[in-house]
């Protein structure tokens, strides 16, 4: 359980955190010090005072300890995270790993700083062991708490992916009530990082369509998902969509979402965590254009409450996260009627402000229109 656990915080937190180099480990302690802990004298290096140093050995002994104390607060950890005693002992993986990190982190100043300590231990780890791999979201969107057992408590069980799915199915409808909604047409409010806000109109259609026109000041924009494609269209012409809002696009486009879950693979219940005051049911799945999601249903309602999604790109990966709230029933299905997609740096909430099921849309609609 406690390795799972670290294992999502460790997602958690390249899903939230910012980075300036991709690090594969930790930066940590990178010496062996043997037993002396007192003042080492300013006359000799550090090879020369200390046992089986292989990185520092020039510097001056008096500033070693100095750093190993910068570098256990800038991971978060303490000395036995990479040493055992007596300090020169090569026994745990981390110390040999820290060692690349030394090597690689005065490359990085020598090559592109002239030297200059510009890059540090705590640009990439930012207080965790963990170097932080993705941008951060905006403020409002609260990071999850991962809930740990006390010391000396059993652990509560975790349910299966298929019961809180069940549960979930059950929430937002019964399975015939779901199975009677084909379509829909939703009116909703979007407002914007900078608190501007756009009309928007959404249509949805079976297991993988939709579309959706914004009105802005300039005109209107259309986009959508026609079960493949993600598209946007405007005045200028069309095109695909940005990665990001293919994520979004592509995740709108289920009028049944217990479904669309249930069409994901992979699912395992990994954990339980806090999302401001609800205690969530952590699942983790791969949808079915290959990503990986983590979401969160609240323990006692058995709503989802959240999707935590990661976007690649050649230099790192970017998140893309919804939260839900505000589930109202409109003929028999629950349905949030407050959506936030955050993106990194930015983030626009949806109201709904109307919703009409089975209303007739002709799937020409979803496909992209021909380039003007």
């Amino acid at each position: 359980m406690q390795g799972v656990l670290q294992k999502l915080n460790a997602t958690v937190r390249q899903l939230l955190s910012p980075t300036l180099i991709a690090s594969a480990a930790v930066l940590a302690l990178a010496v062996g010090t043997g037993a002396q802990l007192e003042q080492a004298p300013k006359d000799k290096t550090a090879g020369q005072y200390y046992k089986n140093i292989k990185v520092l050995n020039d510097i001056p002994a008096s500033d070693l300890l100095p750093g190993m104390r910068y570098i256990t607060t800038a991971l978060g950890v303490k000395c036995d995270y990479c040493h055992v005693k007596p300090f020169d002992k090569d026994e745990k993986p981390e110390k040999e790993t820290a060692r690349q990190m030394m090597t690689m982190l005065f490359a990085i100043n020598k090559n592109n700083f002239d030297g200059r300590s510009e890059v540090s231990c705590y640009t990439c780890h930012q207080g965790n062991h963990q170097p932080m791999g993705v941008p951060p979201l905006p403020a409002e969107a609260l990071a999850p708490q991962f809930i740990r057992p006390t010391a000396g408590s059993t652990p509560q069980p975790l349910p299966s992916a298929d019961a809180v799915l069940d549960k979930y199915t059950q929430a937002i409808g019964s399975e015939e009530a779901l199975s009677k909604v084909t379509s829909r047409e939703i009116q909703l409010q979007e407002t914007d990082s900078d608190g501007k806000t756009y009309a928007v109109e959404t249509y949805e259609k079976g297991l993988g369509k939709m579309y959706e026109v914004t009105t802005l000041p300039e005109g209107e924009i259309t986009a959508g998902f026609d079960g493949s494609r993600a598209w946007v269209a405007s005045s200028q012409g069309t095109r695909d969509a940005e990665p990001s809002d293919a994520i979004i696009l592509r995740r709108e486009a289920a009028v049944n979402p217990a479904a669309a879950l249930k069409s994901y693979t992979d699912k395992h219940v990994r954990a339980r965590a806090k999302i401001g005051d609800e205690t969530t049911y952590v699942m983790q799945a791969k949808a079915p254009d290959g990503i990986i999601e983590l979401l969160f249903f609240d323990e006692q309602s058995g709503l989802l409450v959240r999707r935590m999604i990661r976007n690649r790109t050649i230099f790192g990966s970017l998140p893309v996260q919804a939260d839900y709230a505000d589930y109202k029933p409109v003929d028999g299905v629950n349905i949030p009627y407050k959506t936030t997609w955050s993106k990194a740096g930015e983030s626009s909430s949806y109201m709904i402000k109307d919703v009409k099921n089975n209303v007739p849309v002709d799937d020409s609609k979803f496909e992209p229109p021909a380039k003007q």
